[in-house]
């Protein structure tokens, strides 16, 4: 069993909570973020992203946000609490969806004895960047999402809290409802550990490259004080938000082949109908478990698996292996950041735009990774393709802030 347990945040003030948090900048463009700065001094943006911060680079960057950090902490707009707690996070959308879970932290010892595990590959450059960023600043800004078995206990401890009054509630201009509670009565706090302590395997299912950078810092960390930690220091932990797996919703990446990629889409399905039984078609459609989309400006068209491919893999690991290798001249595809992506909220005519204005050669849409997916692949070792799952919900940050 992997320990879950109370963690000790810093987040903003009651009077701060509307303005401080933000949204994942890879969900907002740079004007998004310029415009928010100019409004909003308050604003977590202005730690990363001020005009000044962003013409820096190296050590002196990283010194300027910690600066900004620490300005922030001395004028009260953000507190670190006193003592570990749990933080219970509750997000209603627009269609009055709720997504809640728990705030907490997990040790990255579990991880290494596989009782966590990371579901999806990483961009070894973005490790980079967010290792160099966290290491350098000693904060990191929002939980990594991971995904457990329903638990009995943790809905009723969620169920209580829900009927009171809660720490935070707040509404975000997207028209998105946040409610948080915190945790501190110690039988509470008990009851938690030991609901959670009934799961087998927990998985980490978003912030993968954040997290990756995170367990760089621990290994390092307890190399040069081997001799003198204790193994509760901040950096043995990493903040996890940890939600059921039925509240939570996976939808799929669209993929484009760049437009420089010189082969037709006649040459691609000659190339493709090796392994794959080829279907053209004129409407969308969702497609069902075990099947791919491709669209191109001439033509949509449905790729089936051919028998002699193993059975079982995610749809995703069907794409990485057997269809980009095929229609790959080289090893530029392969690469993780060769791809364009349009997330999973966005619709399909977001592939189909991409292709009119000349930003891609070719998109494939792959059907939304399940549950039984993650627990299947994780049980046989495979690590799904990077940027293959988009999660709801989407976390701020700002909100729950892990200090190194």
């Amino acid at each position: 069993m992997a320990r879950i347990l109370p963690t000790i945040i810093t987040h903003p003030l009651r009077n701060k909570v509307c303005i401080f948090p933000t949204e994942e900048d890879c969900d907002m463009t740079s004007s998004d973020i310029n415009s928010i700065i100019r409004r909003n001094p308050y604003s977590f943006n202005n730690i990363l992203f001020k005009p000044y911060i962003k013409r820096l680079e190296g050590i002196k960057k990283y010194n300027a946000i910690r600066r900004q950090y620490l300005k922030f902490k001395k004028n009260n707009i953000i507190k670190v609490d006193e003592n570990p707690s749990y933080f219970i996070y509750n997000i209603i959308d627009n269609e009055k969806n709720e997504f809640v879970g728990i705030i907490a932290k997990i040790p990255h010892a579990d991880f290494l004895t596989e009782k966590v595990i990371k579901v999806e590959k990483s961009d070894p450059d973005l490790v980079e960047e967010n290792y160099q960023l966290l290491k350098n600043t000693g904060f990191i800004s929002k939980p990594i999402t991971v995904v457990h078995e329903q638990i009995e206990q943790i809905d009723n401890i969620i169920a209580k809290y829900k009927s009171k009054i809660p720490l935070y509630e707040f509404t975000r201009n997207n028209g998105y409802i946040h409610e948080v509670w915190q945790v501190l009565d110690p039988e509470d706090l008990q009851v938690i550990a030991q609901a959670y302590s009934q799961a087998q395997k927990f998985y980490i299912v978003d912030d993968n490259d954040r997290f990756e950078a995170l367990h760089k810092i621990y290994k390092e960390k307890t190399d040069i004080f081997q001799d003198i930690h204790s193994g509760m220091e901040a950096y043995n932990f990493f903040p996890a938000f940890l939600i059921s797996q039925n509240q939570v919703k996976i939808h799929e990446y669209k993929k484009g082949i760049p437009p420089e990629y010189p082969k037709n889409i006649n040459e691609v399905l000659n190339i493709l109908q090796k392994d794959f039984e080829i279907t053209e078609i004129f409407d969308y459609e969702q497609p069902p478990k075990g099947e791919i989309l491709l669209y191109s400006l001439q033509g949509k068209y449905k790729l089936k698996p051919k028998k002699h491919l193993p059975s079982g893999l995610p749809d995703a690991v069907v794409f990485e292996r057997f269809v980009l290798p095929a229609i790959s001249l080289d090893e530029q595809l392969l690469k993780t950041n060769a791809l364009k992506y349009c997330s999973g909220k966005r619709s399909t005519k977001c592939v189909e735009n991409h292709l009119n204005k000349g930003n891609c050669k070719l998109g494939f849409i792959i059907k939304p990774i399940d549950f039984e997916d993650i627990q299947q692949a994780a049980e046989n070792k495979i690590q799904i393709p990077y940027k293959s799952m988009y999660i709801e919900p989407r976390l701020l940050r700002g909100l729950f802030i892990y200090e190194i």
